[in-house]
């Protein structure tokens, strides 16, 4: 290893809260787990809904003529509804039901960023992960999500445990090193 990569461009040592790593979950699984592309599998539902519908219109709405036409319809409005609103949500609840089961997850960690890799660790867990590891490395007002590697878990880094600048050269670090997987999101709206 050369010395600078080794050296540390920004260091600190953050906690992760529950609210932070399930709105992190979620946002890995919508990408790279059972929700990625759900978008389009939406679309697909709401297009054959849409061509049910018009056959029951060019019918007069008899359904009793058509009843697979409606229950086809009813199953591609329920699916639409399933992938846009529900989907997100049980990830969420995912996310929530791994940081309580952990030990390891809620617990403070040290983190050092350097040129080439990061490393995550306390005196129980130690993650070194080289950069061109990762799937995605997304960044959000409260946090950050990093995904790849071996295992594929999501590391999900609180801002709230980081003062501001730390937050912008890690930013700026993740935004050089990671051009192709870097992504800036609008921060997930708080229910208070």
């Amino acid at each position: 290893m050369t010395v600078s990569e080794k050296k540390s461009i920004v260091s600190f040592i953050a906690k992760t809260g529950i609210r932070e790593y399930s709105e992190g979950y979620k946002l890995y699984e919508m990408r790279r787990g059972f929700g990625a592309g759900r978008e389009i599998k939406a679309s697909l539902f709401f297009f054959l809904a849409m061509g049910m519908l018009f056959i029951l219109m060019t019918e007069g709405f008899d359904i009793t003529r058509l009843p697979v036409c409606a229950v086809i319809l009813l199953i591609c409005m329920h699916m639409c509804i399933y992938y846009i609103f529900m989907m997100p949500g049980k990830a969420k609840h995912i996310g929530e039901h791994i940081y309580k089961s952990s030990e390891m997850i809620g617990k403070t960690y040290s983190y050092d960023f350097c040129r080439e890799y990061f490393v995550m660790k306390n005196k129980y867990h130690y993650l070194k992960r080289y950069y061109t590891e990762l799937n995605d490395s997304i960044e959000t007002d409260e946090f950050f999500v990093l995904t790849g590697g071996v295992e594929n878990n999501p590391v999900v880094i609180s801002k709230d445990s980081m003062n501001e600048n730390d937050a912008e050269k890690l930013s700026g670090l993740l935004r050089k090193e990671t051009i192709k997987q870097y992504r800036r999101l609008k921060s997930p709206k708080r229910n208070h």
